[in-house]
């Protein structure tokens, strides 16, 4: 299932700066709820390793007309959990910075 995820996040560099507010489409095996993890990659722009994102989902809106097959089946709100460098199953189909 294609799914918009809308995430505010603050700089770990420097916590007191302006949070910053990134959306992206991911591939997703169900719609997540409310509550629930989500794990997503993407490779680091500088070096050449994957950054493993946890997103805890905070809200969910489904699609209502989901007959194109461009449209995201839902979007959700989600808060930044955790990263890591890695590898994981999940494929980013694009990350807006």
């Amino acid at each position: 299932m294609k799914v918009i995820v809308y995430c505010k996040y603050f700089s770990f560099k420097n916590p007191l700066d302006k949070p910053k507010m990134e959306n992206f489409v991911v591939d997703l095996p169900q719609i997540p709820r409310v509550g629930e993890t989500i794990v997503v990659e993407r490779m680091s722009p500088t070096k050449q390793f994957v950054i493993i994102f946890e997103y805890i989902v905070t809200a969910v809106q489904f699609n209502a007309s989901s007959e194109a097959a461009d449209v995201p089946d839902a979007r959700i709100n989600a808060c930044l959990n955790h990263c890591w460098e890695g590898t994981s199953n999940f494929k980013v189909t694009n990350f807006l910075t």
